[in-house]
């Protein structure tokens, strides 16, 4: 009974802990909620972008059918330019569509970076020349895109599997070194291997396909994702490697609570970045 009560409370961990990863992390969507005309709208906005030119689209608001209910017209442009640069914006109008309005922002170099907001204004139906409202989004603080290069199935599905069942097993080795069940020590093992195949094996191949470099963490660089995976290997290696003395269930404990310290840490925190003066991709900063 409790060898199951561990493996639903490992699968709660791991899924929160994965779930939590991924929301809080600067290359997921961001919604976006104002009030335009009277009525308020949510905007899912992109902050990734594959190898082709990506759709920014307003869902729910500029479409024509949506605008004559409204009794009222509308134009909204988009404003990008590269990031980090202090180059002018360009403004890139936004086209009606059935979904709301849209533009697209133009693909980028692998690791490449724009950052972008959106103005809106409305009108009354009667006469078009006549402002009725203006609503900015984004504009104090724009949405940073970057764009990566598109990673193959057969190393990306195996790299996040690894990735999951390395912090599944980690947890339940945990949970059995706090009641110091002996399976602790099997199951440390077997996260640790995970993580080296799916980390430190599998990664590098992922994030050569998405930025065209394999490693951009400690000693070549700053990125966050590649530096939280190298302290957890050091962390559950230690918990291996003292496997034979009596204390090792601690290590294990300690080793683990490092290991889903380090990946709460939101994904993509300081990744690769392409400069684009010099064309060199390096860590942000």
């Amino acid at each position: 009974m409790k060898k199951v009560l561990f493996w639903i409370l490992a699968i709660v961990i791991t899924l929160g802990a994965s779930v939590y990863q991924r929301m809080t992390g600067p290359t997921n969507p961001k919604y976006v909620e104002t009030s335009i005309a009277g009525e308020d709208y949510r905007f899912k906005l992109p902050r990734s972008g594959g190898e082709t030119d990506c759709s920014v689209v307003l869902k729910g608001f500029g479409s024509r059918k949506m605008l004559d209910s409204l009794g009222m017209s509308a134009d909204a442009v988009m404003y990008w330019r590269k990031y980090p640069t202090s180059d002018d914006f360009t403004a890139v109008k936004m086209m009606p569509a059935d979904e709301g309005f849209t533009a697209f922002l133009p693909a980028q170099p692998q690791a490449g970076k724009l950052e972008y907001y959106i103005e809106v204004q409305t009108f009354r139906k009667d006469d078009e020349l006549s402002l009725k409202t203006r609503t900015m989004l984004c504009y104090d603080d724009p949405l940073i895109i970057r764009f990566k290069g598109d990673v193959p199935a057969w190393v990306l599905i195996p790299h996040i599997l690894c990735m999951f069942i390395s912090m599944l097993f980690g947890a339940y080795a945990f949970l059995c070194a706090l009641a110091n069940m002996p399976q602790y020590r099997r199951y440390t093992i077997l996260s640790f291997v995970l993580l080296a195949l799916g980390g430190f094996v599998l990664g590098p191949i992922v994030q050569k396909y998405a930025f065209d470099v394999y490693w951009s963490g400690f000693p070549f660089g700053s990125d966050l994702t590649d530096n939280k995976t190298l302290f957890a290997g050091l962390a559950l290696l230690a918990a291996v490697v003292t496997g034979k003395y009596r204390w090792n269930r601690w290590v294990v404990v300690v080793a683990m609570v490092v290991m889903f310290a380090v990946f709460s840490i939101p994904h993509s925190m300081r990744g690769s970045q392409l400069n684009h003066q010099t064309g060199v991709i390096e860590s942000a900063k």
